[in-house]
């Protein structure tokens, strides 16, 4: 048989291993065998015997990169290297679905982690890790956690305790721009002007911010709401759409294309499913305002409880006219030069001409902003002065009011206060 031949038998044997990985829980034992054990054996035979019988006719080494390419012109060790790769790989996924069975994971959370080892090996293995991380941080505490004490307020425990979902996955999040910051370091690709991995790290932040915010807003939901089925697969599903998005900005930003209004088959499908995740992941705003609203819990002042509920209920609203404006128009800027080189500040916002993105800013953020100006009408007009805090949540839609249809007109942000 030729080199090519057994490539395409090595390949085959691989993936039926990585699909017995991947269904194990159907029948742990047979499959976990299968995948684990059967499949890599045949792949290390194979290397073994390829090994063997061509290593002497190979030119080249290891003490360079150079060599190793004159290594590899042979077919046949270029062969066997693919299949130490598919052997290699596929033990590493075994050890993952173990791991993942011993520390109590859920198998639909490995699934990405398998996919990402099947595919790029090593990336997978570190995806596999912060995943673990992020299920340590987020895992229960043994007992009846509602009769144990709760952890210091603003202890990575304490979110954990109140939210163990939006937790881990903020952990995970937060591990994740760790590759992407090596990624930014040494790919010099532009697109729109900017770096191509700016954007799923300000993606990742924002996110991670956005996770923390709910954790630590959670604990003032009591858990008769919180414990709910339909609570559980609520913050389930909305775990999901936020990988998905993620995934998806960062592979668009791998290709080097856009993530956003991008109408190129398959990309324009895509970005339309997005459009639904976000829906979804924004909708977890609006289920904590009513359990809030409707089973509050903790010590809080009525004027600051207001706040809460009035800012995490304007967020979906708010984002959803932004957002939805935006995407109708096919783009964020209006007017002015379509990049974000040399944007103002952090943000990139566009300095001469209109740009939606603001508006979409301070919808996103209305869950900080409107609870923080609570907190200062309940210090200057006392715990129950509610209406202060009403007329702080009416200025706050004014405002981003403001910004939208001031971006509309193709005016930069803060027009004639920096820009002429």
């Amino acid at each position: 048989m030729s080199p090519e031949a057994w490539f395409q038998v090595a390949n085959t044997i691989a993936l039926t291993g990585w699909l017995a990985l991947a269904l194990s829980p159907l029948a742990p034992r047979l499959l976990s065998l299968l995948g684990g054990i059967a499949m890599p054996l045949l792949l290390s035979g194979g290397y073994t015997a390829i090994v063997l019988a061509h290593w002497a006719s190979g030119q080249g080494g290891f003490d360079s990169l150079g060599a190793v390419a004159q290594l590899f012109e042979s077919r046949w060790l270029l062969l066997a290297g693919w299949v130490h790769y598919l052997a290699f790989d596929l033990l590493l996924g075994a050890w993952q679905v173990r791991t993942a069975r011993r520390e109590g994971i859920a198998h639909l959370a490995l699934l990405p982690c398998l996919l990402a080892t099947f595919l790029f090996g090593p990336a997978g293995y570190l995806l596999f890790q912060s995943l673990r991380a992020a299920h340590r941080a987020a895992r229960s505490h043994p007992g009846d956690a509602a009769a144990m004490p709760a952890p210091g307020p603003w202890t990575l425990a304490r979110l954990a305790h109140d939210s163990p979902r939006y937790t881990g996955l903020a952990v995970l999040l937060a591990l994740a721009m760790l590759p992407l910051l090596g990624a930014l370091a040494l790919d010099t690709r532009l697109f729109q002007g900017i770096n191509v991995w700016i954007k799923p790290l300000k993606f990742h932040i924002a996110l991670v911010v956005y996770l923390v915010t709910l954790a630590v807003f959670s604990r003032f939901a009591s858990t008769e709401i919180t414990r709910r089925p339909w609570w559980q697969w609520h913050e389930r599903v909305v775990v999901l759409a936020v990988v998905l998005e993620m995934v998806w900005i960062g592979a668009a930003a791998a290709l080097a294309t856009a993530s956003h209004f991008n109408e190129a088959p398959y990309w324009a499908a895509i970005y339309s499913a997005m459009g639904m995740a976000a829906v979804v992941l924004t909708s977890a705003s609006t289920s904590l305002a009513w359990g809030i609203y409707r089973y509050p819990a903790g010590n809080l002042s009525p004027a600051v409880r207001t706040g809460l509920v009035w800012g995490l209920a304007l967020t979906l609203p708010l984002t959803q006219i932004t957002a939805g404006t935006l995407s109708g128009l096919g783009s964020h800027w209006v007017g002015g030069t379509p990049s974000d080189a040399g944007g103002l500040g952090l943000m990139g916002w566009s300095r001469d001409g209109g740009d939606l993105r603001v508006a979409h800013f301070f919808a996103t953020h209305a869950l900080h902003i409107v609870p923080l100006a609570a907190l200062v009408c309940a210090r200057l007009f006392g715990r129950d002065a509610r209406t202060p805090v009403h007329i702080a949540a009416l200025a706050y839609i004014g405002w981003v009011a403001a910004t939208f249809i001031q971006a509309l007109m193709g005016q930069p942000f803060l027009a004639g206060i920096f820009f002429s």
